[in-house]
């Protein structure tokens, strides 16, 4: 019987000399801290608060079992609390969570690479998943996506050999499960990515049934045993789950306006992977990749390795997108899907010849840090302000509407700052109001940072070609805040907060 053509794999590389190869992991690296200057955001007042809040519980007053949605995802409270412990607390305790992430998140998907390609799979992985602007600015304030993320790519990690088609490992397929349980811990959306192992399921292959059931029996034991915890610690073992399916009480689809281009419910989360400041060319260039047969030059194991990885990102993105009425259309909820999209997209890279492959590499590096620099790096500015506002005026009380005070709690309370009030004002008190709603005599103003791409603008001398507008939010990207004699506060200043 006639099996068709075979399939045959890429040559082997050649070794680069070790001088070389260690000068382009330099680069590399320069690359990858370059976009993270560039998109660096800091404590952003929101998610990032309540971890914070949780953790210092958990260390002020162990155990801590939660009090609201964010502040049971343990791995990612815990982290941040061992931060905590080691540095006193602050935002410093913030970044060295937030990059510690993003370092395990990085060195995952290197790791993912290495299982399925070669060193130059690994080395163009790298670029994607270090420069890409969703990744480059998250790793800049504590979020639960790439705690998730870096989980769920771990469990694949350890089912990768027998997806290759090695024998099945028992122990390796317990260890997957125990990290798909601290995934889900990190935040129940993972189990949307975990659905995809549904069809690995029911197909058989590439991993067997037998591994994915002990698989879901790590992943069980692990969500047991925090139920049990909460047990003891709350006196109800469904505790994080009343906390979750009770912690919005609506949903605004486009919330935030997050994703950038917003046309009808059914094509707009393609929109947001296509046309989104977060993942520049990323999906466009991994869609080209698959046109053109990039998987189909793979070896056999390859292409089941990756198929592995593309089941949770598929399942991940599709829920998302038709789960209208419980999910905000946020950049970060395909998170998981950028890992196959980078793995395939390099594997089709190092397929290309070098020229190619450079001028492509070069396009998406200058897209990645081109947006990064089109981002507002200081989206919480009024609190900022109201912050070095006290901080100047230590004498004095600065009162400010109630939502702006609130965003500004933990950098207040980090600075030891206790003249800031949004109560009854006393005698003598300051005012901080947006520059639209001033009155009275300024004291001093605080207008906001521009982008970074707006202060390259500024020193070439380029805003009077641009047209005001553009100059407006490249330059001004938050309102100007004025500290007062009188106040001036308009009913309902500020957005809500949202948290996803």
């Amino acid at each position: 019987m006639h099996a068709g053509p075979a399939v045959r794999p890429l040559p082997p590389q050649k070794l680069m000399p070790a001088g070389r190869d260690f000068a382009v992991s330099i680069a590399i690296l320069v690359l990858i801290v370059a976009a993270l200057w560039i998109g660096w955001t800091g404590f952003i007042a929101s998610d990032d608060a309540s971890y914070y809040q949780g953790a210092a519980l958990w260390v002020a007053d162990p155990p801590f079992p939660g009090g609201d949605h964010w502040t049971t995802r343990f791995p990612l409270v815990l982290s941040l609390a061992a931060a905590i412990a080691v540095t006193g607390g602050g935002e410093i305790a913030l970044a060295l969570t937030a990059l510690f992430w993003f370092v395990a998140f990085l060195l995952t998907g290197l790791a993912l690479a290495a299982s399925i390609g070669d060193r130059r799979t690994v080395l163009v992985t790298a670029i994607l998943l270090g420069t890409l602007p969703l990744t480059a600015t998250i790793a800049s304030f504590v979020n639960c996506d790439l705690p998730e993320v870096t989980f769920l790519g771990l469990g694949m990690l350890a089912l990768m050999p027998e997806a290759a088609g090695r024998a099945a490992r028992p122990r390796a397929a317990l260890a997957a499960g125990f990290c798909f349980g601290l995934a889900i811990l990190c935040r129940e959306t993972a189990v949307l990515a975990l659905s995809g192992l549904g069809a690995i399921f029911l197909l058989g292959r590439p991993v067997s049934r037998r591994s994915l059931l002990i698989a879901a029996a790590g992943a069980a034991a692990v969500l047991g045993g925090e139920m049990l915890f909460q047990w003891w610690a709350s006196g109800d073992p469904l505790h994080r789950y009343s906390l979750a399916l009770n912690h919005d009480e609506a949903i605004d689809r486009a919330a935030n306006l997050e994703g950038n281009l917003l046309v009808h419910p059914l094509v707009d989360p393609l929109l947001v992977l296509l046309v989104n400041n977060e993942f520049g060319l990323l999906f466009w260039l991994a869609g080209a990749a698959l046109i053109a047969g990039a998987h189909r030059r793979l070896a056999p194991e390859q292409r089941r390795q990756l198929a592995l990885l593309a089941a949770l990102g598929l399942a991940a993105a599709l829920l998302v997108a038709v789960l209208f009425d419980f999910l905000v259309l946020n950049p970060r909820y395909f998170t998981v899907t950028v890992l196959p999209a980078a793995l395939l997209l390099a594997l089709w890279l190092g397929q290309l010849d070098r020229r190619w492959r450079f001028l492509l590499l070069g396009a998406i590096v200058s897209t990645n840090l081109l947006l990064l620099s089109a981002q507002n790096a200081n989206p919480r500015w009024p609190a900022t302000a109201l912050a070095r506002a006290a901080a100047e005026h230590p004498d004095r009380t600065i009162v400010a509407s109630a939502k702006l005070v609130h965003f500004a709690e933990l950098p207040l309370q980090w600075s030891g700052l206790r003249n800031v009030a949004s109560s009854a004002p006393a005698a003598g008190s300051l005012y901080l109001v947006e520059e639209a709603e001033g009155a009275g005599r300024v004291l001093a103003r605080y207008p906001s940072p521009p982008r970074p791409i707006g202060t390259l603008v500024t020193r070439l001398g380029l805003a009077p070609l641009l047209p005001d507008g553009i100059v407006e939010r490249l330059v001004r990207p938050n309102p100007t805040m004025l500290l007062t004699d009188r106040p001036a506060f308009r009913r309902g200043t500020g957005a809500a907060k949202h948290k996803e």
